[in-house]
């Protein structure tokens, strides 16, 4: 036998975590890139602002110009100029559409929800083909700052409506991100379970309610109503840099924060020195804690044991890979199983002979296009490829 007796890898250095941040797809600081639909789109400008430490981006396109009609050619060509930008220089995208930037929603938004509707189409057409790299849409292209609020399209029955419009446009497995916990549950009591329906929190710390997020004296409830049961990317905008942050971050299920807002909160926490251990605890991260092989039969197996010390999940659809003896073994899962302080195996059929299993070599990537997903080892933060002998410890 190629091991022995001995079955499993004892802890030592390589499952110790590193203290470095790890930049990983889909969750982080991101900071928001507004854009008018009706104007050029600057590349060399949006080049020299683009900050590379910053994997996510949230993209705001202000519709105003097209309030009493369709989007024409040249806004349609925007889109695309916008969205080709971002996927070319690597970045997962959130988006977000909306007709007010400034507060003015009802003064600005179209008169009917049928002309929110053929925007969404035609918007649609032009996103679908970029829509694996889309994190989540926050909100319903509705309110001031597209927050969902301060407009005329706030009320129940037009909630429903944009959001049937919007399931019907973008499809149920994409994350949509509304505003308040009280939103989430008119669309859920009335149009069933969402397993893509999330929350965005622009107002973190705002007040008792995070400025309405969560209905009175019920903030406890809702976040273990709406977020602890979802398996869901949550984030949004701080509003006052409370130390309780580091304790609730994982009720709050926190894969994205925004780098720019409130800026006086975040330098509350880098005075009083949180800010850094904030940044290593968003979103997801990987601890590879265990590393074993185990037989049933004639069959071979490899488990690899991940925990996630981040306070976030992973969106995608993740594959584990070993190759090995020229041959490639896979297994693929959804990344938010793993979730916030829980631990998952993922496990491996290798077939019956495993000798050279030494110079293996383990890789996690997202599915769709084999980005790396690195892990938060001491010794592996960078690395695409492990080593199974750095893992194995005879």
């Amino acid at each position: 036998m190629l091991f022995g007796r001995k079955t499993e890898k004892k802890t030592r250095e390589k499952y110790k975590e590193s203290n470095r941040q790890i930049v990983n797809p889909g969750m982080g600081w991101y900071r928001p890139y507004l854009f008018n639909l009706e104007d050029d789109v600057d590349e060399v400008f949006l080049s020299s602002v683009i900050v590379e430490e910053e994997r996510l981006c949230l993209i705001e396109i202000n519709l105003f110009a097209y309030r009493d009609t369709k989007i024409n050619r040249e806004g349609i060509c925007h889109l695309e100029q916008i969205l080709d930008f971002f996927h070319e220089n690597k970045k997962d995208m959130m988006l977000r559409f909306a007709y007010d930037f400034e507060g003015y929603a009802m003064e600005k938004e179209p008169t009917t929800l049928k002309q929110i509707f053929v925007h969404m189409h035609q918007v649609g057409e032009v996103v679908k083909p970029y829509l694996k790299e889309v994190v989540l849409f926050q909100g319903l292209f509705v309110g001031s700052w597209g927050e969902m609020h301060f407009s005329r399209y706030v009320t129940d029955l037009s909630i429903l409506r944009l959001y049937d419009e919007f399931r019907a446009v973008f499809g149920t497995e994409v994350y949509l991100a509304l505003r308040t916990a009280a939103y989430i549950n008119l669309v859920e009591n009335s149009r069933g379970h969402d397993p893509y329906l999330t929350l965005f929190d622009d107002a973190i710390y705002g007040s008792d309610t995070d400025m309405g997020t969560f209905s009175e004296g019920r903030k406890a409830e809702e976040m273990d109503m709406v977020i602890g049961r979802y398996h869901c990317p949550v984030g949004g905008e701080v509003l006052y840099g409370s130390e309780s942050i580091l304790s609730e971050m994982d009720s709050y299920h926190l894969t994205y924060l925004n780098s720019q807002y409130d800026k006086n909160a975040l330098d509350d926490w880098d005075r009083i020195g949180i800010l850094s251990q904030v940044s290593l605890r968003l979103g997801y991260r990987f601890l590879i804690t265990n590393c074993r092989i185990s037989n049933s039969g004639k069959h071979n197996y490899l488990h690899l044991e991940i925990l996630n010390i981040g306070a976030g999940i992973c969106p995608y659809s993740l594959t584990f890979e070993v190759l090995f003896n020229d041959k490639v073994y896979r297994n693929q899962f959804a990344g938010n199983e793993i979730l916030p302080t829980k631990s998952t195996e993922l496990v491996v059929d290798l077939g019956r002979d495993i000798s050279g299993l030494k110079d293996s070599e383990i890789l996690l990537y997202r599915s769709f296009d084999k980005e790396p997903i690195y892990f938060a080892n001491r010794g592996l933060e960078r690395k695409k490829n492990i080593m199974f002998k750095e893992l194995w410890e005879d």
